[in-house]
């Protein structure tokens, strides 16, 4: 696939990820045909955009994906409370250390507990991402003003050629 990129910082809302996600969707669509795949792909943006919309204090992200040869890589940035963003920053530390197994195993845990965190799934969205072939999953947290972060998230993922 030829190399693509989308940039974007602003206001996020729910109708802002249904039209990131269309997009995304036609741009993978028209390059490489209508593929079962794509719904995966396009699950990472959801997710990334998503947490982006929960956790950021603002309102504002800056969200980017870049598409080069075989895979292509999401990254959302956004100003978070210090516990979500250091929780999200220790639950992709742990995250990469585990082999298929252990995210498998991980998973079912987390979907077994009676009850999520406060804001959402514990860090199942991450995890799941894992799960679903994400071959790359980094987070990055800076102390921007007392008590708010900037969270940095990047997703890499490759696109399967058939």
């Amino acid at each position: 696939m030829k190399e693509n990129a989308l940039n974007y910082f602003g206001k996020i809302d729910e109708h802002c990820i249904v039209e990131f996600v269309d997009l995304l969707n036609g741009i993978l669509t028209r390059n490489l045909g209508a593929r079962k795949d794509l719904r995966k792909i396009c699950s990472f943006a959801i997710e990334l955009l998503d947490n982006g919309m929960r956790y950021s204090v603002d309102d504002n992200i800056s969200f980017s994906w870049i598409i080069q040869n075989d895979h292509i890589t999401f990254e959302l940035q956004n100003l978070a409370q210090k516990d979500d963003a250091v929780r999200l920053r220790e639950q992709a530390d742990l995250i990469r250390t585990f082999s298929e197994e252990e995210s498998d195993n991980e998973f079912r845990k987390v979907m077994l507990e009676p009850q999520f965190g406060k804001k959402g799934g514990a860090g199942l969205g991450l995890l799941q991402m894992l799960r679903k072939g994400a071959v790359r999953i980094d987070v990055d947290v800076n102390k921007s003003t007392e008590g708010e972060y900037v969270c940095v998230c990047k997703i890499v993922t490759p696109i399967k050629r058939y």
